[in-house]
């Protein structure tokens, strides 16, 4: 799809499949200049491919991380590649309202992910309001890990996984009635925990079900619904790299909920809580 075909009906199969790819989106005299200065931040804290900072912590992992991030702030190609004007058309038709950027981060290795839903641990209302994008900054190689989504699992099998997960596991319960932790390594543990419950059912629950990996070419982008489960294909070729951008939009009217606040049916507190 490119952006002579901006019409409802994209924006039709992504209400229902959770996905669309938009080809040939992004400008790729900008792509090259964010992937140059990554690249030299990358050699200058002495990180590589063969040495993924995920799997192998360097000591200068904070400082490498922290210098990418701030390419969104201090560096033009990076600031107007995040802001791409073709890009927010899209987006601005999908909600039918100003998209308003809220975060970005760029990979340059497939790090492996199993399938998971990005709102499991903060849920946003309305649903339809809220998109992430998956930008390839360069071609997508086969052998890579390729980004995938299980197509329609946006709409009941999140929050089948929610309920399923506290009739199995009632302990998470107590966890989500308790007072929030105060300090942050017990919050992170808290996290963690659920994380890794919701996760094991998640894999469970879609096993079977068909995959869609992505293999696109710098420049195109994968719209898709945080909602939707999505993970990694594995790695054949762990020396290849897998550059990308990943952003999530949304519009003024959203609201974010914790987990604590927000569990499924059986844990519904969001009419309790103040508006943020």
């Amino acid at each position: 799809m490119n952006s002579e075909e901006a019409n409802s009906s994209w924006i039709d199969y992504y209400r229902k499949h959770g996905y669309v790819v938009l080809e040939k989106i992004l400008p790729l005299e900008l792509v090259d200049a964010h992937v140059t200065a990554c690249e030299e931040i990358q050699h200058r804290h002495g990180i590589y491919q063969k040495f993924p900072w995920r799997k192998d912590p360097l000591k200068n992992e904070k400082a490498f991380v922290e210098e990418l991030l701030a390419l969104d702030d201090n560096h033009e190609p990076t600031k107007s590649l995040r802001n791409d004007p073709t890009l927010r058309q899209y987006l601005n038709a999908l909600f039918q309202e100003e998209a308003v950027l809220k975060y970005g981060s760029t990979s340059l290795w497939e790090r492996g992910r199993e399938p998971h839903s990005d709102t499991v641990m903060l849920f946003c209302d309305p649903p339809e309001k809220v998109c992430r994008t998956w930008c390839a900054l360069e071609d997508i190689d086969p052998d890579c890990g390729m980004f995938y989504v299980i197509p329609g699992t946006h709409n009941n099998e999140r929050i089948r996984i929610y309920d399923e997960v506290l009739s199995s596991n009632p302990e998470i319960f107590d966890l989500l009635r308790s007072p929030s932790p105060n300090d942050s390594e017990s919050a992170f543990l808290e996290n963690r925990a659920i994380w890794k419950v919701v996760c094991k059912k998640t894999i469970s629950l879609t096993q079977g079900l068909p995959r869609v990996p992505f293999s696109i070419n710098k420049g195109d982008v994968v719209l898709f619904d945080p909602n939707v489960i999505h993970g990694t294909m594995p790695t054949p070729n762990p020396s290849l790299t897998r550059k990308a951008i990943v952003t999530e939009w949304h519009t003024q009217s959203v609201r974010s909920y914790s987990y604590s606040e927000y569990f499924g049916s059986q844990h519904d507190k969001r009419q309790l809580s103040p508006a943020n």
